[in-house]
């Protein structure tokens, strides 16, 4: 049916009509809740209503065309970022574990377990995609393609999506766990909150992000978003005293599995809490005090900035963050004076034992976190890439009897976390010493340089033609209307 308007005297489909001015509400609801909660009333730390409503809606009601282009961009070399480091993990002993643990289960074979050569069910395989993921801490800032695209593809492959629906699915999952992280660990540059307190955001708000991924790959409406958060929030766990052992990297498997289960639960009706961030006895409640929290931080220009506008940003070393500028001035002393690991007494540095929590190391989950194994493999090899994050190298004579016994000092004024310029002094046995400081790690963040690693994490999972075609395919994603032909390319024999 058409009516005429009478001001133009052109028809108009009554159909079209009612889909505008229900999209335009939507829209219009959606900018009410995310701009006018009664901001002045809240302080940091006072719990604001409405907001798990607010994130839900932008989860439920923002489509691909709200997506600025530039962070669909992003988001594109971040998703071939992660199916590098996805494939170059096949070969490390934990992710060898949990797949041949994932197969035993026997479950239906809808969902690709990437690199390992078999299908399982969409949470099994979310549970051991994230995992491999994360295995080398070879990903990107934050960590929240981590829990967020295993999520798309596992549920999107045996859906056949499309890959514009797994961009948009993998954007906002990663943008609810930004604005998760910055609210409820405001405190973290301050060196308090959650994360002072052993959590690991990774599975704590990375469940969250994983069950908004999740929502969108199922197509679910607000009010559904708001009970698979509340469901997620019953499995959001990490604890960061597993760093440097297998488990680790659990926490973005297990994220991943527990948005799975949280979306296709709601979808099915099962009911939750639905406003599992604000209410009392909820997240917030349960790992947060209020001088940790930026309610704000939750909505402020939500819908109109996103996380991934920053760039497509990842990481230079594989290795715990905290370990990359003590890294960075090692290679650079190393290969500026040509210093020999044998004429090296002592260094002089920040230990950064918060993160850095494994003094010496026996594999390569430990050496990611241990201080001492980084700089003496670097001192050693004059770099750091995935080749020197091995088991074999990590238990090398040679590396083993330089960790033991270099002596690490920290500096005149004592350790501390977070400098703004980071000084680290090599002491040579002849008296000699040589300094350098680095104010910030070195990043991976242009286009060239993220396909250059990506090309380099694939070795040995894919040949050169087959990581070329991946490669096109993967950044020309939204272009693909079955999600399965990508997941064809990565599956392995």
């Amino acid at each position: 049916m058409k009516v005429i308007s009478k001001c133009t005297g052109r028809a108009f489909c009554i159909k079209c009509i009612t889909k505008f001015v229900a999209t335009s509400v939507d829209r219009i609801r959606m900018a009410v809740l995310s701009a006018n909660l009664p901001q002045s009333k809240i302080s940091q730390g006072e719990p604001m209503q409405g907001a798990t409503e607010a994130l839900a809606d932008f989860v439920a009601k923002t489509t691909f065309a709200d997506i600025p282009a530039g962070v669909i961009e992003n988001a594109k070399l971040m998703m071939l970022d992660t199916l590098g480091v996805i494939l170059a993990a096949t070969r490390d002993p934990g992710c060898k574990l949990l797949a041949e643990w994932a197969k035993d289960q026997e479950a239906a074979s809808r969902a690709t377990v990437i690199g390992q050569g078999f299908r399982t069910s969409p949470m099994l395989a979310a549970l051991v995609n994230g995992h491999a993921s994360h295995a080398l801490d070879y990903d990107d800032s934050g960590h929240y393609s981590t829990q967020t695209l295993p999520v798309a593809l596992a549920l999107g492959e045996p859906a056949h999506v499309s890959g514009e629906s797994i961009l948009r699915a993998y954007i906002l999952g990663r943008e609810v766990c930004a604005r998760l992280d910055g609210a409820f660990d405001a405190g973290r540059e301050k060196l308090t909150g959650p994360t002072y307190r052993g959590w690991h955001h990774t599975g704590t708000n990375g469940s969250l992000g994983a069950a908004a991924a999740a929502a969108v790959v199922q197509a679910l409406n607000a009010e559904q978003v708001r009970t698979a958060f509340g469901i997620a929030a019953n499995g959001a766990c990490g604890l960061r005293a597993n760093m440097g052992t297998m488990a680790k990297a659990l926490v973005s498997g297990n994220a991943a599995r527990n948005g799975v289960m949280a979306a296709t639960l709601a979808a099915r009706g099962f009911t939750a809490e639905k406003s599992i961030l604000e209410t009392p006895q909820g997240i917030a409640d349960a790992f947060c005090k209020d001088s940790d929290i930026d309610w704000q931080a939750l909505t402020r220009d939500l819908g109109k900035r996103y996380e991934l506008e920053r760039g497509a940003i990842t990481k230079e070393y594989p290795s715990c963050s905290p370990s990359h500028r003590p890294i960075e001035a090692v290679v650079q002393l190393v290969n500026q004076h040509g210093i020999r690991a044998d004429d090296v007494d002592w260094i002089e540095c920040d230990p950064h034992s918060f993160s850095l929590r494994r003094q010496y190391a026996n594999d390569s989950h430990e050496g990611q976190y241990s201080l001492a194994y980084c700089l003496s493999v670097a001192l050693l090899d004059g770099r750091m890439a995935l080749s020197q994050m091995t088991d074999e190298r990590v238990k090398a004579p040679d590396v083993q009897t330089l960790m033991r016994r270099l002596r690490i000092v920290p500096p005149p004024d004592g350790p501390v976390e977070r400098r703004p310029k980071e000084r680290l002094t090599i002491h040579l046995k002849n008296g000699q010493a040589h300094s350098t400081e680095v104010s910030h790690a070195r990043r991976i963040n242009k286009r060239a340089d993220l396909e250059a690693k990506y090309f380099t994490c694939v070795e040995g999972s894919l040949s050169a033609e087959a990581a070329r075609r991946l490669c096109d395919t993967v950044l020309g994603v939204e272009n693909v209307n079955d999600i399965s032909q990508v997941l064809a390319q990565v599956r392995g024999v």
